[in-house]
This record gives C-alpha cells, sequence and structure tokens, in this order.
C-alpha cells in the first residue's frame, strides 16, 4: 500500500499495488526484496515493472513477510533487464527514476 509521494498515489487511486515476491537477502540494514508488480505502473515518464523494497525503520527486516507481518518499506523501480540479471538488488544507480514508500504486506 503506497503512501508517498503524494501525486503518485493520486494518479493510482491509492490502490494497492498487487505483485509476486521473487527474491529476497538478508543483510545488516533489514535486507531486500524483488517484487514483480501485476501490472507496470507509470510515474514522472518512468515505466516500472519490477520494484526494490528495503526496510525504512531500524530494527525491520524483510524477511517478516515470511511471517504474515506488514514491513514498512523504500521502494525503488528498476528496470526488466535488471530485475533478470545477477545485479537486480543493486539500487545505487536508482536516482531520478520511480521511487516510493509504503507498506508490504503479504496476501494469504
Amino acid at each position: 500500500m503506497l503512501s508517498d509521494p503524494w501525486d503518485l498515489g493520486e494518479a493510482l487511486k491509492w490502490q494497492p499495488l498487487r505483485g509476486e515476491l521473487l527474491q529476497m537477502t538478508h543483510d545488516e540494514h533489514g535486507g531486500k526484496a524483488l517484487i514483480e508488480l501485476d501490472e507496470s505502473m507509470t510515474y514522472r515518464d518512468s515505466v516500472c515493472r519490477y520494484v526494490v523494497a528495503s526496510p525504512r525503520h531500524k530494527g525491520s527486516k524483510i524477511e517478516e513477510l515470511q511471517n504474515g507481518t506488514k514491513v514498512s518499506c523504500a521502494m525503488a523501480g528498476i528496470p526488466d533487464e535488471q530485475a533478470k540479471s545477477s545485479a537486480a538488488m543493486d539500487i545505487s544507480n536508482w536516482r531520478g527514476k520511480v521511487a516510493f514508500i509504503g507498506d508490504i504486506e503479504p496476501i494469504t
């Protein structure tokens, strides 16, 4: 569920983005998740179908999703080619592309 930026939320009519968790990593910062959205989203001339999510709060871990726990995350859109590469989780060059914050909650 998207919470910011406001204009992206408005463009999406504040509807949840649905997708599939493809991969997770674990690290000292709470890990990361690679998610493929069910439908591509467009924001400020960028189109993305894949996002990399990382926990926003200290002590939170992306692996909490496996227990059915909602995790507040920062998310960055990545190109399809990157999502299919060995560097899928590297978001060091995301600047200027799709980025947003929100909660990720598993559907059971």
